[in-house]
């Protein structure tokens, strides 16, 4: 059976890879580590169903076609990456929801560009400026330097990338079934690629400690109480916001809310789209 096809889309020097389904307002839907454009199958079909577009684009360096040589990964480089997608896909502004990584970028996207980005939704990242370096919130995230380190490639690659699975149960815990599964598998066939597993760790690399300014638009954030990130720093997002801040934390559910209760996020995401002017 054929999977679903992706486009091809080029603006300022960057080539977007990327499934585009529906009609409507545009809802921009940026994928995480370790995940891939499949991982928001679910959400972009209910988005569909509901009138909206969506567009899912392989985060820049997931995917050949989307490398820039000698361009990085630092906060601002990737924050632009969406801006540059509108300007490819010849929109002027959208919607914009990010899990993991997709979710710094989505804060980024918004603070750069505020113009274009009509509202956020962030998945499993609090505001930055609520990540303050505790103890346990060091010893959670403890792969940022794991996978920063010239062994990263070869800690991820190895016992067929034995260290993903790794970590997605300790992001994860209650997280199991077909759906996990393939996600980790998308994962792994995109990360065969040694390059491209080596621009997708390049994030960590690129990484610095900082804040991040204030969120002007309406924003969505979502959380799960089992995650490395505690819910109250969730909680604490709407004093790093400007505009309304509604903020979900789905009970049970770790790293990926969005994926362990499907029916609860789309819900709480369409309900917050439709109140949108």
């Amino acid at each position: 059976m054929a999977g679903p096809e992706f486009r091809r889309a080029s603006a300022n020097g960057q080539t977007f890879v990327y499934l585009d389904s529906g009609e409507g307002p545009l809802v921009v839907l940026l994928h995480g580590f370790p995940d891939t454009p499949f991982g928001w199958a679910g959400t972009a079909a209910a988005l569909n169903s509901a009138g909206y577009r969506t567009v899912v684009p392989y985060l820049r360096g997931y995917h050949p076609e989307t490398i820039v040589p000698g361009r990085g990964y630092g906060r601002a480089e990737i924050g632009v990456d969406p801006i540059r997608l509108l300007d490819a896909l010849g929109e002027q502004s959208a919607v914009i929801v990010g899990h993991d990584w997709g979710a710094a970028i989505t804060y980024g996207a918004a603070t750069i560009a505020a113009e274009r980005v009509r509202a956020i939704c962030a998945v499993a990242i609090p505001h930055p400026n609520t990540l303050k370096p505790t103890l346990s919130l060091l010893w959670g995230g403890r792969h940022f330097l794991s996978l920063r380190l010239p062994t990263g490639p070869w800690l991820t690659r190895r016992g067929d990338f034995a260290y993903l699975d790794t970590l997605m149960r300790r992001w994860a815990p209650r997280w199991s079934g077909p759906d996990r599964d393939a996600t980790l598998r998308d994962v792994k066939q995109a990360f065969s690629d040694p390059v491209v597993l080596d621009q997708a760790l390049a994030y960590y690399r690129a990484q610095r400690p900082g804040g991040a300014p204030r969120i002007t638009q309406p924003a969505l954030i979502v959380g799960g109480t089992t995650d490395i990130v505690p819910p109250e720093l969730f909680e604490q997002t709407p004093s790093h916001c400007d505009g309304p801040c509604e903020v979900l934390i789905i009970d049970g559910a770790g790293h990926w809310p969005h994926r362990e209760n499907a029916p609860q996020f789309e819900s709480h995401l369409t309900a917050f789209l439709n109140g949108l002017d």
